[in-house]
């Protein structure tokens, strides 16, 4: 069964299918990747280490930029993203 949705080969994240649990590995499409926190379905996670200032790339797509360093594994939403259309932060 697929955890996760990868979009794009130039996606730096993954769209979870269903919860992740902290330590979850999930070994998909040739891909390995190992959750370090609890993740919601219908939230992404880390497949790359993200940068703080750095894109978050969706659908091969900048939709913003890392407030902070996200590591591999990690949970990505608003806690740790600003989205481009909303930002008036200069990065």
């Amino acid at each position: 069964m697929r955890k996760v949705l990868f979009l794009s080969p130039l996606d730096n994240i993954a769209v979870c299918l269903s919860d992740i649990a902290a330590g979850e590995m999930i070994s998909q499409e040739g891909r390995e990747v190992t959750a370090i926190e609890h993740i919601p379905r219908g939230h992404k996670i880390s497949i790359r280490g993200i940068l703080k200032s750095e894109g978050v790339i969706k659908y091969g797509e900048r939709m913003g930029h890392a407030t902070t360093d996200i590591p591999v594994g990690a949970h990505v939403h608003t806690h740790n993203v600003l989205g481009d259309r909303l930002s008036t932060e200069q990065v």
